[in-house]
């Protein structure tokens, strides 16, 4: 069986193990929609002779670690005829991928996995907890009465210049956010054509974008997809237009980040509330991800192992001097107490900010003293990350 990247001539084969792998067959805008990812990736397949039996694809993205842009390589549409399970080849092609995306310089990697335990074997880990919420009518937070300037569009009736401004605004919020992912004209495409009933809804202030959500009405819920704001007022304002529809809907539903304290401010805010983790996170080539990495206070030179089976690459011992340069350097010229030792996918939550220094420490079952935790832990970020994009 060889792996290799799919020629155009058989990407019919693609749609068609996707179509019997996965429960729902893609038709119209959907299937153009993969079929122009299929172009746009690098798709792997595993061949049986000329037959695809098994595929993957890594769609070029992006994402945003604590405020430094990084190439990221999305994982999707993994799968295998039920004849070829239990034969290696989803291994097979998850090995040639991570050596595809370090040649991309793609240095972190997000997927959706199917299973937690199989991805976190290939050294992805859970990165972020989503919340989903569902608030009935009885419990619609109020921010009282306010003229507020809010412009509407939809994807059925675009108005070019709010969209514009809609799609700048987001982009320049996803840079701030920890796990942003700037979406560009591709991925608004990809939108449009998975969730064509869409309507937006955008908040001025001073002649000036504040905050926007994107949205559709379904059989009486309000069904939120974004809700990006710049501050708090731009979020009363929202609220008020989405409450607005009060008379037409008997919920609002909507996903956010469960470390953020949503409803906080609702004068009833005991609605359901459900945990999700559904989205794991990988750093592909870890001097390569380090280098671009915003250190905070480094007071003495950090130390760490990485263990990393699939990617011999990253199996090292790296220094981070006071400057933030990385290096590699012999194992035995430091104590294993004085530096942290951390798996693949241990590392990759730490240093997007969803593991501590110290859960990252205790996870791994090793000791380290204290001081050197405490080194570690001023000298990376704290901020959590939040990533909403599926693919």
């Amino acid at each position: 069986m060889d792996i290799h990247i799919v020629s155009p001539n058989d990407y019919r084969q693609i749609h068609q193990l996707r179509d019997y792998c996965f429960p729902n067959k893609y038709t119209g805008a959907r299937r153009e929609d993969f079929h122009y990812w299929i172009e746009q990736s690098t798709t792997l397949g595993a061949y049986d002779h000329k037959k695809i039996v098994g595929q993957l694809l890594i769609l070029p993205l992006n994402m945003t670690v604590h405020g430094v842009p990084y190439k990221m390589g999305g994982i999707g549409f993994v799968a295998t005829y039920p004849e070829y399970r239990q034969q290696g080849v989803i291994k097979r092609l998850m090995i040639e991928a991570l050596q595809k995306m370090r040649d991309n310089g793609q240095t972190i990697s997000v997927l959706a996995p199917f299973s937690v335990s199989f991805y976190r074997h290939f050294g992805w880990e859970l990165f972020f907890e989503k919340l989903h919420y569902t608030i009935p009518q009885a419990q619609f937070p109020s921010f009282g009465k306010q003229l507020d300037i809010v412009k509407r569009m939809s994807f059925e009736w675009v108005e070019p210049e709010l969209f514009k401004e809609i799609k700048d605004f987001h982009n320049i919020m996803a840079i701030l956010q920890n796990g942003g992912m700037v979406r560009d004209d591709a991925w608004w495409k990809r939108i449009e054509r998975r969730s064509p009933d869409s309507h937006f809804a955008a908040y001025f202030q001073a002649d000036k974008i504040e905050g926007y959500i994107r949205y559709t009405i379904q059989q009486g819920t309000f069904v939120i997809q974004d809700f990006i704001v710049a501050n708090y007022l731009a979020e009363q304002a929202i609220w008020r237009y989405i409450t607005s529809h009060a008379a037409s809907v008997d919920q609002i539903t909507g996903v956010t980040s469960n470390h953020y304290p949503f409803g906080f401010y609702f004068k009833e805010p005991q609605f359901k509330r459900e945990v999700i983790q559904d989205v794991m996170v990988r750093v592909v080539d870890v001097a390569a991800f380090m280098q671009q990495y915003p250190w905070g206070d480094i007071t003495e030179t950090l130390t760490i192992r990485i263990d990393d089976p699939f990617c011999h690459w990253n199996e090292h011992v790296y220094q981070i001097n006071k400057n933030g340069q990385v290096s590699i350097i012999e194992t035995n010229s430091v104590s294993d107490k004085h530096m942290l030792t951390l798996p693949i996918n241990l590392f990759s939550a730490m240093m997007v900010g969803y593991l501590s220094v110290k859960e990252a420490v205790v996870y791994a079952n090793q000791s380290t003293v204290e001081k050197t935790l405490q080194r570690w832990q001023r000298a990376l970020p704290t901020e959590k990350p939040a990533f909403y994009e599926y693919f």
